[in-house]
């Protein structure tokens, strides 16, 4: 399993990258969403397959440590 976080500027690039991951990607695990201060939000990716890093370039998050 592969766990990813990510953080976006604003939900609509937020709802973007979920909707890729879902559709494009085929991402069957769980995905997490959290609000943080600021307006900014976290999307913590648990894939059950492996993602590559240009997949996750092209969501447009910023990726963080957890």
């Amino acid at each position: 399993m592969m766990v990813v976080a990510l953080e976006f500027e604003d939900e609509k690039k937020l709802e973007a990258a979920v909707q890729r991951l879902r559709q494009n990607l085929g991402v069957t695990g769980e995905l997490a969403i959290k609000p943080l201060q600021g307006g900014r939000w976290r999307l913590t990716i648990s894939s059950e397959k492996p993602l590559r890093e240009s997949s996750l370039e092209k969501l447009g998050g910023r990726r963080v440590d957890l």
